[in-house]
């Protein structure tokens, strides 16, 4: 299921959404070698994601870094 999808059914359910889940938020896949629209993930590949960074299993000299700190695809900064 996509992250998109779980924001429709709380939706449906009566459930508030932030208006911020509707701004364009992406993430450099390594893997793909692209830039991902985060609500287009599958739920379990954002928990991987989410648990990478909180566990620092990265490196800060990868080329993801490094793509990440001088923007994104859309020339912006993400963080």
């Amino acid at each position: 299921m996509k992250l998109r999808q779980v924001i429709e059914i709380q939706k449906v359910l009566g459930n508030k959404i932030p208006v911020d889940m509707f701004t364009d938020m992406r993430y450099y896949s390594e893997s793909r070698e692209e830039w991902l629209d985060i609500m287009e993930l599958d739920v379990i590949h954002a928990i991987r994601i989410i648990r990478k960074f909180i566990r620092g299993d990265y490196d800060e000299q990868s080329t993801q870094w490094k793509r990440i700190w001088k923007g994104n695809a859309r020339g912006r900064k993400t963080w």
